[in-house]
């Protein structure tokens, strides 16, 4: 970003950083900082006036200065953690360490700097850790309370990690040799195995696994509602998954889990199940009724799937016009596969939409291409209405979008009746999707079909 030739906050150097955020999985936004203010950033455009940077949390050698948590940092509405370097400012994404937000119960972990003095980040219970290095154990210490750690030899970052809890299976391979000595090669073995099983056993990859073959997985349905008169006519499906104790794993870490590891068909399949055995009598009652569904590009190129939703929806006797299956601007790769894809859905009565418009920056040429039948609007675009934010203007614009090339309009994210009027005025059969109309909720208590919320 530094090395750039082009003028900062440019029409040409926001595009580039708007492009250098869609392809970064752990940014949320970057700009640019001018006489220590941020001017712009992808995601709000020029800012004014600039928002002055607070003094810093920690600066290391090379210039980078880093904030842990800043608040009422220029339009972004929570707590961001910033790193800063020159003229470039990266704000990191809230997923960025989705992974490893639930550690093992017994597991805990600083990441701080190499000097010992400042903490970027925790996970776990800490109350048991310390900043200082650990003094190495030795190979025959059977205490329960185990800490160990690693820098890295380019970068001002250590990790320190307690285990504690420790049962004599979790010892290190050396030990369990040592003790099974006389029990000759097997005894061995098998405690090595023991080891490496217990270890697995706990990882989340194989938590979301287990859930999916336990069938940990529950649907919940939030409404969709025509602007124009608060009818209550649609409904979008999403996942909900648990862990080995019954607490929830967020849905942005198991979706990235399952695509990562090969088992996002399987989510697919249990959910469309679970969501039509809930729905059909609402769906065949209400033929203007319909549900939302999301799918991966992997679900949509694989022919496998429109053969297993026409058999599941014939099954119950419904309609595939009740069906709309949503695919993120993101994932829009495979282009002539699947457009090819997309268009035997479209001709067994299948619609789909475009979820999270506006955060791909696709080009809107290739999108017109695209068989879809709407949009949904990024719920980041929706929270900048009333705001002076470039991306208050990006909704005028996509609302335009909508109209010339005749499709559909869903705004995600709609939390106030100020929002949800904005976008009435630009687009009259706009559709709303947001807490103002109701959050997820089960089947039983969704607001009927016509229903006026």
């Amino acid at each position: 970003m530094n090395g750039t030739s082009q003028v900062p906050c440019s029409d040409e150097n926001l595009k580039e950083l708007r492009l250098l955020t869609f392809r970064a999985h752990y940014f949320r936004d970057v700009g640019r900082v001018l006489n220590n203010r941020i001017v712009c950033t992808a995601l709000w455009g020029r800012l004014s006036p600039p928002a002055e940077l607070p003094t810093a949390d920690r600066e290391v050698d090379g210039g980078h200065r880093l904030w842990g948590q800043a608040k009422g940092i220029g339009s972004h509405l929570t707590a961001v953690d910033m790193v800063m370097h020159g003229t470039a400012v990266v704000f990191t994404s809230p997923v960025a360490f989705a992974l490893y937000e639930r550690p093992h119960p017994n597991l805990s972990a600083h990441i701080i700097s190499q000097d010992g003095q400042y903490i970027y980040r925790t996970f776990g219970d800490a109350s048991q850790l310390t900043t200082q290095q650990p003094e190495k154990l030795a190979w025959y210490d059977l205490r329960s309370h185990r800490l160990t750690s690693r820098c890295s030899g380019e970068l001002d970052i250590c990790v320190i990690a307690a285990l504690t809890g420790v049962s004599i299976l979790q010892q290190a391979p050396g030990v369990l040799l040592a003790l099974v000595a006389f029990g000759g090669l097997a005894g061995s073995g098998l405690g090595v195995i023991a080891v490496k099983w217990r270890r697995g056993y706990s990882s989340l990859p194989q938590q979301v696994r287990r859930s999916i073959a336990e069938g940990r997985i529950s649907v919940v349905y939030q409404p969709l509602v025509r602007l124009r008169d608060g009818h209550v006519n649609g409904a979008e499906v999403l996942a909900r998954m648990s862990d080995d104790h019954g607490d929830p794993i967020a849905p942005d870490v198991f979706i990235l889990i399952a695509e990562e590891h090969g088992v996002i068909k399987d989510i697919t399949r249990i959910v469309v199940r679970k969501a039509l055995n809930e729905m059909q009598t609402r769906l065949k009652k209400n033929a203007d009724f319909y549900l939302s569904l999301n799918l991966s590009v992997d679900d949509v190129i694989d022919p496998r799937t429109l053969e297993f939703l026409d058999e599941e929806i014939k099954q119950r006797g419904l309609s595939p016009r009740q069906i709309v299956l949503e695919i993120t601007e993101r994932s829009t790769t495979h282009h002539e596969r699947l457009i090819e894809s997309m268009t035997s859905f479209r001709a067994q009565g299948y619609e789909f939409f475009i979820d999270d418009f506006g955060t791909g920056y696709s080009n809107l040429a290739y999108l017109a291409k695209l068989p879809i039948s709407g949009i949904k609007i990024d719920r980041m675009f929706t929270q900048a209405i009333g705001t002076e934010a470039v991306s208050s203007e990006i909704v005028e614009n996509i609302c335009n979008i909508a109209q010339r090339l005749d499709i559909k309009l869903v705004v995600e994210g709609v939390e106030t009746k100020e929002q949800a009027d904005y976008v009435l005025a630009l687009h009259p059969e706009a559709v709303g999707q947001g807490w103002l109309f109701g959050r997820p909720v089960p089947a039983a208590s969704l607001p009927r079909a016509g229903l006026k919320v």
